[in-house]
């Protein structure tokens, strides 16, 4: 009505005034980024966004990152996908204009644009100080994250850590180099940290805390090569009296409904019926007629013998992990739903750092020391398995591996596992699996393919950005 009464003022007495303007028209289905970041409020709609565009990034582009982060790795396989271009990921011939190459890089930057707005514009806002500080926090944390999985799988990237306004303008970047990403992520960390409460109540639980910073700057040194800093990081999360602890029971993480339980330190938040989880329709095999299934055709993953014969005999892992179809054909059983009764709908949410993965990466940070066998055999404990010492066979960096693998199979570390095990490791290791994938095929890879080749979307768009070496645009 308001619109209507507009229009037949400017069409009447005020014509020669509303003829100048006539096409300066104000969105009515929208609120201008000038009028908006101005209130907690605002910043509040804001940063629950940066969280709906973070879930988008793990389920969106069929599921471009899972395909990245579990598909070429060692732990599943696209045996049974009728996708070319998924397969393309998970044989290494993967090339610039693959769909999970160019649909995760543009989750990722938009998830990193949302974040930036959010820095950038919250000098304007008029809200207590305390809560503007630990909003902002929110988006460091997630741009911080986002950050890392593009370094882990692209390698440098160009860094943009201001909001990207208009496409019209010059907005060509060169990528950054490793330290300059990895300076930009700990940075982020190290204030998203100080920031950040320790814990939310009610509908906030499940907000990014100041242990999921720490515990995530653990990795990120970790990854980095700091093994002193990952270890002071991780102390901050993984210590006597810490509100984190291991569920009982390995298979309770993945009982439906239950979420945010002690042992999660940050999940990607579904409530279903609206915004359910979508695993679930992606793995089951066709044969379990899942509601909403697309195993089969958009994003099967299926694990490999090789994480099969991983899990050690009277492993409880293995029988929550992974299941059989009436044709013996091994599916992800994580993620499960019986209760899915159409699409993407599934009452589980999707773990990204765990207490059972801190605890192992700072094990991992310790090195062989008995305190780092008393965190590996805590976890080993609740799988029922017996403690490894230094007389059991195999390296410290294999043993320790081998736990995180079977511990956090089909949860997105695996390909980040592999590269910080050293380029001579993940290269053995892929290629030993790929002989057991694709028997006869001969498929073998080098240095250049632990990093996927840089999108054709970004270097059409970006003129200063260069490809990875050994891809072709």
């Amino acid at each position: 009505m308001r619109n209507i009464f507009i229009s037949l003022l400017c069409a009447t007495a005020l014509l020669p005034a509303c003829k100048k303007d006539f096409l300066d028209v104000v969105p009515v289905d929208r609120i201008p980024k000038e009028e908006f970041f101005k209130n907690e409020s605002d910043m509040t709609a804001a940063i629950y966004g940066v969280y709906a565009a973070h879930e988008n990034l793990y389920t969106g582009s069929e599921l471009a990152l899972y395909n990245l982060e579990e598909t070429r790795s060692d732990n599943t396989n696209q045996d049974f996908g009728r996708q070319a271009e998924h397969k393309a990921v998970d044989n290494f011939t993967v090339q610039s204009g693959n769909t999970s190459i160019t649909g995760m890089w543009a989750l990722a930057y938009n998830v990193i644009n949302l974040c930036n707005a959010v820095v950038d514009r919250a000098t304007g806002a008029t809200m207590d100080a305390t809560k503007k500080a630990g909003i902002v926090g929110e988006a460091q944390f997630i741009r911080a994250q986002v950050y890392f999985l593009l370094l882990q799988d692209y390698g440098p990237v160009p860094l943009r850590i201001h909001e990207t306004k208009s496409l019209s303008g010059d907005n060509n970047l060169t990528r950054a180099t490793t330290d300059s990403v990895y300076g930009q992520i700990i940075a982020d960390l190290q204030s998203a940290a100080t920031n950040l409460p320790p814990s939310y109540t009610g509908a906030n639980i499940g907000r990014a805390t100041s242990y999921a910073a720490n515990a995530l700057l653990g990795k990120v040194l970790l990854q980095k090569g700091d093994a002193a800093g990952a270890q002071s990081a991780l102390r901050k999360v993984v210590f006597a009296g810490t509100p984190y602890s291991l569920l009982p029971n390995y298979a309770s993480l993945w009982t439906p409904g239950v979420k945010n339980s002690p042992e999660s330190i940050f999940e990607i938040q579904f409530l279903p019926p609206l915004n359910g989880c979508p695993f679930w329709n992606f793995f089951a095999p066709p044969s379990l007629n899942v509601p909403g299934g697309t195993n089969g055709s958009t994003s099967p993953n299926t694990p490999t013998r090789d994480l099969i014969n991983a899990y050690e005999p009277g492993d409880r892992r293995l029988a929550a992990s992974i299941g059989y179809d009436a044709n013996n054909q091994p599916y992800i059983l994580k993620f499960k739903d019986p209760g899915v009764a159409v699409g993407n709908d599934a009452n589980t949410d999707f773990p990204v750092i765990r207490y059972a993965d801190a605890m192992l990466l700072l094990a991992e940070s310790l090195g062989e020391t008995p305190e780092a066998y008393s965190l590996i055999n805590t976890v080993r404990a609740r799988a029922g398995l017996t403690a490894i010492s230094p007389a059991t066979p195999g390296t410290f960096i294999t043993k320790l591996m081998h736990e995180r693998q079977v511990e956090l199979a089909f949860e997105c570390h695996r390909w980040h596992d592999l590269l910080r095990m050293g380029q001579a490791a993940a290269i053995s290791i892929m290629n030993t699996n790929l002989a057991h994938e694709f028997p006869g095929n001969n498929i073998s890879i080098d240095a250049h393919n632990l990093v996927a080749p840089i999108p054709n979307t970004e270097l059409q768009t970006n003129t200063l950005a260069k490809q990875n070496p050994g891809y072709n645009n």
